[in-house]
């Protein structure tokens, strides 16, 4: 296993970088994307709602086709280090093409690219995610590492907020429409991505996991079965997700139609709420090792829905009101980044214990699978739903159309993840338990090679 002493800050630092641009893409995947092809490229928000819903669930279904290609991989440079290298160039291709389409395109041109970047997505992410997973076996050194990945994650975010706000004025005459913040972000993107990609290949180490044959998708897969506590978070995060998948899918909407406020406005909303998540950060992280992560993810989970409620209660000045209410979401925020994947990367070491194998990217793809399917038929449900009943992005809003957006903003998305919360409240693979399975595998190891 990686020796925790050896892996410096410096290197951590490091493979986290890439990370910033990783943030600012699920950013704009969440909160801008299906309101940008809805709103102003023109195609109705039922058959953007179905594409992003069809593009998600094909990506959820290639994830463990590529978890399961990496964990085969077998090269001096480890088993992720390549796919990520490989990956880079196209992803960066597909990320301009999906955010700054040609004028005029339609329905074909979004299904296509959004296919097609989402396959680069997968082949990029998904050994990136299990790469961190190796560098720390430990419980503690599995939460500092995402902490720092995550942490990295949320400070994109800030640039992405920050950036349209600073610079946008001093390029776009008027209001800066969507097509603008989505040109000057990808383009941060792609920058981000040059620059720290080499470096974190070069400076962070490959990480160690535990040789054995190599598993097809099948066998792996079959194999994972008897792994309860990881059937078990996973559908517990799918029920989560796809309670924020309805929240994320009409956030905007609801701030702009439903209380007024412009789209720059969103922006120092969602700037708000990422300040005060690097604020939490380190508090999140202390709790983990004291209580446990999965009850943490509960209480930063529902405080997150909880926290949206005070939209009920915003008075006479909206803006202030809804910077009051997403720093208190922003408070709860890293948890729903930081604890999953620790969580899911800690079934690894049961699975192994159950006769399983070291197949970490199969896992997070696994972990990745069903965040992505909850994303899908949350964004196709929550558009459509809407839509359905009464809300309109391309017209006047209506009060019919206010209560639509209530209802699948605010109201359903913390009844939805509260199924997943309790779920989880009594996970069973706790700091203590993981000691003991990792001390087991390492006597069983030892014993192997006596």
């Amino acid at each position: 296993m990686t020796n925790p002493e050896k892996t410096s800050t410096l290197a951590l630092m490091a493979y986290s970088g890439p990370m910033i641009a990783l943030s600012i893409v699920n950013m704009l995947l969440i909160a801008y994307l299906p309101n940008f092809y809805a709103a102003e490229i023109g195609v109705t928000i039922a058959v953007v709602g179905g594409i992003f819903m069809l593009a998600r669930a094909f990506d959820a279904v290639i994830d463990p086709v590529i978890g399961n290609l990496s964990d085969r991989t077998r090269s001096r440079w480890g088993r992720r280090k390549p796919w990520i290298a490989f990956g880079i160039p196209a992803f960066m291709l597909m990320t301009w093409l999906f955010f700054q389409p040609p004028e005029g395109v339609g329905m074909t041109y979004l299904l296509v690219v959004a296919l097609l970047f989402y396959v680069t997505y997968a082949i990029v992410i998904i050994p990136y995610i299990s790469w961190g997973a190796e560098i720390y076996r430990d419980y503690e050194g599995r939460t500092k590492v995402n902490s720092l990945r995550e942490g990295a994650g949320i400070f994109g975010t800030v640039i992405a907020t920050l950036l349209p706000v600073i610079l946008l004025p001093l390029m776009v005459e008027g209001q800066p429409g969507l097509r603008d913040i989505l040109w000057l972000l990808a383009l941060t993107i792609i920058v981000i991505l040059a620059l720290t990609i080499p470096t974190a290949l070069k400076i962070a180490p490959q990480g160690e996991f535990e040789p054995h044959p190599p598993l097809g998708l099948f066998s792996a897969l079959s194999l994972m079965r008897s792994n309860k506590p990881l059937m078990r978070m996973l559908v517990a995060i799918f029920i989560i997700w796809l309670g924020g998948a309805f929240h994320n899918s009409t956030i905007l909407f609801y701030v702009t139609k439903g209380l007024g406020l412009a789209e720059s406005d969103f922006l120092w909303l969602v700037l708000t709420q990422y300040l005060m998540a690097l604020i939490s950060l380190p508090v999140w992280n202390k709790l983990a090792n004291i209580i446990g992560r999965h009850r943490v993810l509960v209480i930063g989970a529902m405080g997150y829905f909880l926290a949206h409620q005070g939209f009920y209660f915003v008075g006479e000045d909206p803006f202030l009101g809804a910077i009051l209410v997403y720093a208190a979401a922003g408070f709860m925020t890293p948890v729903i980044w930081v604890m999953p994947p620790a969580i899911v990367a800690d079934t690894v070491e049961y699975g192994m214990f159950k006769g399983g194998s070291d197949d970490a990217a199969l896992y997070l793809a696994l972990y990745a699978f069903v965040q992505k399917m909850a994303l899908a038929i949350g964004v196709g449900l929550a558009l459509a739903l809407a839509g359905n009943l009464g809300f309109n992005p391309q017209a006047a809003i209506t009060s019919q159309g206010i209560w639509a957006l209530k209802l699948v903003t605010l109201i359903l998305p913390g009844i939805i993840a509260l199924a997943g919360c309790l779920l989880i409240w009594n996970y069973p693979i706790t700091q203590k338990r993981h000691a003991i399975i990792r001390k087991w595998l390492a006597r069983r190891a030892g014993g192997q090679h006596q």
